[in-house]
């Protein structure tokens, strides 16, 4: 699969794990991050840095991912081993 592929399938998977996506500039002022999970009033977002290369954009993703239940959603062998790397890295 190609990057923007992954990074699309990705997307999708939060998606249908109802957690909403965004990309904001997250290095302004006292943040430097790349991007990661967090609750705003009562509802799971994950936040991302839009100045990020697709490549890292899917490695945050990939991250956030491999810590949640995704065994109810379908998703390609590929982008299922990148999350099983994911998480042994940890």
């Amino acid at each position: 699969m190609k990057d923007e592929e992954i990074l699309s399938t990705l997307e999708e998977a939060l998606e249908k794990l109802s957690i909403k996506l965004g990309y904001e500039d997250l290095r302004k002022g006292e943040v430097n991050t790349s991007g990661g999970l967090c609750v705003v009033r009562g509802e799971k977002r994950a936040l991302i840095h839009k100045g990020l290369s697709v490549k890292d954009k899917i490695e945050v993703l990939a991250a956030i991912l491999s810590g949640l239940d995704t065994e109810a959603i379908h998703l390609p062998p590929a982008v299922r081993k990148k999350l099983d790397e994911n998480s042994q890295g940890e």
